[in-house]
């Protein structure tokens, strides 16, 4: 077992580590684990039907964040809460489908930053480059081919889709992983910036319209 998790569970109260046991969902399979252990050595006996419902729902817990998206039908189902915790040893990330609606509404480069941002918490830094490159080179396309083509929202809707899709089956899957339990950051920052944006861009489609040069 982490000694980092049986570390933190040896400095808590045993009306705090027994509030944890009873609020289990909410935190990782590895602080459970070092729950029960700490409580055992301070003399608290588990029967044996406790410790098997306590291991049913660890093991339940562990198995539920292995279910990911198959097909990109799956694209916005709600599995990717069966991953957030309120655990504070699990890192803080914008959560899956945080990213996967930013990324249909608001582009794939935006999708991409924030993806980018969570790999940062990751030891799989190599990620970042790729997943920007993805999301430049497709928002670099959209707009290519949507301005040549004279498309209209419809197209947009369909690359955010599509982004959206790559972005989470590639991407998360390879740099995140399915099986990782976080904490969902907080959305504030990249809505009001993301809403900026779309005023700014907004504003320049009617300037552009109504003072063509």
């Amino acid at each position: 077992m982490n000694s980092r998790f049986n570390y933190v569970a040896s400095k808590l109260s045993d009306e705090e580590l027994k509030d944890r046991l009873e609020n289990r969902q909410k935190y990782l399979p590895e602080t459970t684990e070092a729950t029960v252990a700490e409580l055992q050595q301070r003399g608290h006996v588990f029967s044996d039907e406790e410790l098997n419902v306590i291991n049913q729902d660890i093991k339940a817990q562990r198995d539920n964040v292995a279910i990911a998206p198959a097909s990109s039908s799956a694209l916005l189902n709600s599995a990717y809460k069966h991953n957030l915790v309120e655990d504070s040893d699990a890192p803080m990330l914008y959560s899956r489908n945080t990213i996967r609606i930013f990324t249909l509404l608001f582009s794939a480069f935006f999708g991409s930053i924030m993806l980018a941002i969570n790999i940062n918490k990751t030891q799989n830094k190599i990620g970042i480059f790729w997943v920007l490159l993805f999301g430049a080179g497709f928002t670099a396309i959209q707009i290519a081919v949507g301005n040549y083509f004279s498309l209209g929202s419809s197209f947009s809707i369909i690359c955010g889709f599509l982004a959206a899709i790559c972005i989470d089956y590639f991407f998360w899957d390879r740099f995140i992983g399915n099986t990782t339990f976080y904490r969902a950051k907080p959305i504030w920052i990249p809505l009001i910036i993301a809403l900026l944006f779309a005023a700014f861009a907004i504003w320049g489609t009617i300037y552009s319209v109504t003072h063509p040069s």
